[in-house]
């Protein structure tokens, strides 16, 4: 395997030497040992209880293991998601079915909500509470649900029933967007959840595997993996654009054939996604597929990209090699270029998030 090792261009440090210092060129004040950087999350192997967090610091110094090293004891079995809410962070832990509550700067703990969860996924907040799809058990479709969680307490105060392989959230207005992946099937719907009445009031059908859902200007943009040719019933995939004055789909393509996008992320009127272990992009205003990637990251090492961020002029890429070794953070410039690569000390990154 090709050794690791960090690279740091000159253009890169002066983006993050410029970030740690406001307007006034004074130093910002440090609430704790993890601000002014990215957060990468680490899932670990499924069963082994390695999940972790690493952090790189906007100077470029890596610190990994920061939930035990600070707390005492391991993050659990497979990280899945981070959601920040103030000054805490949730950290979903999929196969532990829990939530470890702590504050996003100094990663001290200050709750782990468990007992109730069941195959946790992701979690987004409104009005003091938060909402976490859950999958429920694989062998009974429908028994999957959004969990509600009290955010002063950090406890868990009822559930709402959803269809089948809740997975993506996104909150606007208050209503909760839920993709239905399909958890241990194939969904291809997205449910709209009015969080004053905790009742499904209408679904929008899309293509199969909602894998990606975000927000941007009032639309929401969703993309969709398709089925793939090893399920015995491929089924393209394909990118929407929902008003969500209405929830009617106000634009859409579908991809060629065989290709299954996976990731989704918006950036100054840009739409990002992966395919494979490559980047494209298209524009907000007028979603169509693009015919070449703008970063292919296979060009430069990357073995398998597992997730991905864009923010402020620069793409972060999870590499999750072989699934068994320390994965890679790897930065690119929107030129396309690589501006950084960064050994992480942990198994399977999936997430970057930033921390400023």
């Amino acid at each position: 395997m090709k050794n690791l090792k960090k690279i740091i261009t000159i253009s890169f440090l002066a983006f993050v030497i410029s970030c740690s210092s406001d307007d006034n060129g004074e130093n910002p004040i440090i609430e704790g040992d993890f601000q002014n950087g990215v957060i990468v999350l680490n899932e670990g192997g499924y069963t082994y209880a390695n999940a972790s967090v690493s952090f790189i610091s906007n100077s470029g110094e890596i610190q990994n293991h920061i939930f035990s090293d600070v707390n005492g004891r391991n993050l659990g079995d497979v990280a899945q998601n981070i959601g920040f809410d103030n000054d805490l962070a949730y950290i979903v832990v999929n196969n532990s079915n829990a939530i470890e509550v702590v504050n996003r700067y100094t990663f001290e703990s200050v709750a782990t909500i468990a007992g109730q969860l069941h195959n946790p996924r992701f979690i987004e907040f409104h009005n003091g509470k938060g909402y976490v799809s859950n999958w429920g058990d694989g062998t009974d479709t429908e028994d999957d649900f959004i969990a509600v969680i009290d955010l002063n307490s950090n406890t868990q105060i009822s559930t709402i029933s959803v269809p089948e392989g809740p997975e993506k959230l996104v909150e606007e207005n208050g209503k909760l967007y839920i993709a239905h992946q399909g958890g241990w099937g194939y969904g291809n719907s997205i449910s709209i959840l009015d969080l004053n009445s905790n009742s499904i009031t209408g679904s929008i059908s899309v293509s199969d595997v909602p894998t990606g859902l975000v927000e941007e200007d009032g639309f929401l943009f969703v993309l969709c993996a398709g089925k793939a040719s090893w399920t015995g019933e491929e089924t393209t995939g394909a990118m929407y654009k929902i008003n969500l004055q209405n929830n009617q789909i106000v634009d859409e393509f579908e991809f060629a054939q065989g290709v299954h996008p996976t990731f989704l992320q918006i950036e100054n009127d840009k739409v990002y996604y992966t395919i494979g272990n490559d980047i494209y992009r298209t524009e907000t205003s007028n979603i169509e597929p693009s015919n070449s990637p703008f970063i292919s990251t296979s060009d430069d090492g990357l073995e398998i990209l597992y997730g991905f961020n864009v923010d402020d002029n620069w793409v972060y890429v999870c590499d999750a090699k072989d699934y068994q070794s320390n994965g890679a953070l790897f930065v690119y410039s929107l030129s396309g270029n690589l501006d950084g690569e960064y050994p992480i000390g942990g198994i399977i990154p999936n997430g970057v998030y930033f921390n400023d």
